[in-house]
């Protein structure tokens, strides 16, 4: 009794110096955020689906992996009902990569698709607003412009599911960078190896492709920036968390 009696209290003054002023613009931003989303896509709630084309194609193109998969208890690796042939695992299969989609899940609160795409965007930029320190209401209206852009709806009407997650992971990747080259090593490198797990496993390589391209301008500009101060001591500690936590996550 008295082990839990000393926790709470110790609970109590946590609580007591915690600024919830501070708090209150970024649970503002998700409010808004969530309640956007679900107006936007109200229709998911009266049980209306979207009638994706490519997810309905990609029934047809995967019907004989499915057959065999049934008949035989996995996939097969190759394919002939793509193209003249094509390696079959980017159509069908099972993943064991676990943490990625309980990570993508829980950051975009369990909410329904297509909902989830919009809030998730949403969350992300502000995530990467704010490590640049960009005032809160301000990041909220960005966010908002980054997840409704008029090409993000139009992809995720025709099914391209996959692409519209990589969209919304970019910003998380690039936040999560800045803060290793801000000196929170840890705690960036945790996340960027988390989004970079989320981000590899939707397999949509355009998008990967674009992020490592603003990763390297990003890493280019940081190290001329700290070979000017002369300080090769946190460029060489956040070279070295940055490619740890890119290696772990891939």
């Amino acid at each position: 009794f008295s082990i839990v009696h000393v926790g709470l209290l110790q609970f109590d003054k946590v609580m007591n110096k915690f600024n919830w002023q501070k708090l209150f613009p970024h649970l503002i931003a998700i409010a808004i955020f969530v309640i956007v989303a679900v107006i936007y896509c109200k229709p998911v709630l009266q049980n209306k689906v979207l009638p994706q084309g490519d997810l309905a194609q990609w029934v047809g193109m995967s019907k004989d992996q499915q057959n065999y998969m049934d008949s035989n208890g996995h996939a097969p690796l190759w394919t002939n009902g793509m193209f003249s042939g094509m390696p079959g695992y980017v159509i069908l299969g099972y993943s064991n990569n676990y943490i990625a989609p309980y990570f993508i899940n829980a950051i975009s609160l369990f909410l329904p698709s297509p909902i989830n795409f919009f809030f998730l965007a949403c969350i992300c930029f502000y995530f990467l607003a704010q490590v640049f320190k960009v005032n809160p209401w301000v990041s909220i209206i960005g966010a908002l412009m980054y997840a409704y852009a008029t090409y993000n709806p139009i992809i995720i009407s025709v099914g391209h599911v996959t692409k519209m997650y990589s969209i919304a992971f970019m910003p998380g990747i690039i936040a999560s960078i800045q803060l290793i080259y801000n000196k929170k090593y840890w705690v960036g490198a945790a996340l960027t190896a988390l989004f970079t797990a989320a981000l590899v496993a939707e397999n949509h390589y355009q998008i990967i492709y674009y992020t490592i391209i603003i990763i390297a301008f990003m890493g280019v500009a940081f190290i001329i920036r700290m070979v000017k101060e002369k300080n090769f001591k946190q460029m060489i500690t956040a070279i070295c968390f940055a490619l740890m936590a890119g290696v772990i996550g891939a």
